[in-house]
């Protein structure tokens, strides 16, 4: 079985991390598989959104430090891997950064270590009640990766931030919906159903008004000037402008009718 599952729910794919064995642990082919299903998926004009689970009682642990610590060193890969200067994982996480589609996870269990930075990199995560998030990384000796240093503080702020890098400790998703980490907690026979519906929603919305509504909001991440970001976004907008979509957003108005983006 693969370490990653894919399905389509019409213009929806579906990722499973299919490590149960293992709580869905960095470990096996799961990062290049899901690396994989990533840039198929965005190059699928078919594909509108993105909806990430897991199997089992996780949805990712981090990284899987049993074959971490049975696995000898790469007598071929030395080179590559003393300059190499963001491993797999960066570039999974800059993948999901640039995916140009709306990424939803659907937290079905414990999302910690690394598995919590690559969930901090979506745009939307909606929990499961037995979801459970931790940066753990201090507990192990270790500084934080995959992207948690960057997108944790802009969610939480610096100071929450901090505390739950210090602490290592483990939230719920009660106080995870609390701090911000997450948009909405459901039962968990509720969770697929429900990042499903939302992905069909936002997957039935114009996709290149889409596209520059994320690239917006991921730019304005990076600290750009106002002055800067608002020449971006009246660059996107002329875009938009002379797009068959606004035409077809304007022609369902005036017919007094919801505009059908499939076609696009």
């Amino acid at each position: 079985m693969p370490d990653c599952l894919v399905d389509r729910d019409g213009p929806v794919m579906l990722i499973t991390f299919n490590r149960p064995e293992r709580m869905n642990s960095m470990g096996g082919t799961l990062l290049a598989d899901f690396l994989a299903a990533i840039e198929a998926g965005r190059r699928d004009d078919r594909v509108k959104a993105f909806v990430v689970t897991g199997a089992g009682r996780a949805w990712c642990a981090g990284a899987d430090l049993q074959a971490i610590g049975a696995a000898g060193a790469d007598e071929h890969g030395r080179r590559f891997a003393a300059v190499d200067d963001i491993g797999d994982v960066g570039r999974v996480v800059l993948a999901l950064h640039h995916c140009d589609k709306p990424l939803i996870a659907a937290v079905n269990g414990v999302a910690v270590g690394g598995g919590f930075g690559l969930c901090s990199a979506f745009d939307i995560r909606i929990a499961s009640e037995e979801a459970r998030f931790a940066t753990v990384f201090i507990k192990r000796a270790l500084a934080p990766d995959c992207g948690l240093s960057y997108f944790l503080p802009r969610l939480v702020g610096p100071e929450r931030a901090a505390e739950l890098f210090y602490s290592g400790r483990m939230i719920d998703a009660r106080e995870a919906l609390a701090l911000g980490i997450v948009s909405k907690v459901v039962p968990a026979e509720e969770l697929l159903p429900a990042a499903l519906a939302a992905a069909r929603e936002y997957a039935a919305m114009p996709p290149s008004a889409m596209t520059y509504t994320r690239r917006a909001i991921r730019r304005s991440l990076d600290g750009v000037s106002l002055a800067d970001q608002l020449a971006f976004e009246w660059a996107q907008q002329k875009a938009c402008l002379g797009s068959p979509e606004f035409r077809e957003g304007v022609q369902a108005f005036l017919e007094k009718r919801e505009p059908d983006y499939s076609k696009f």
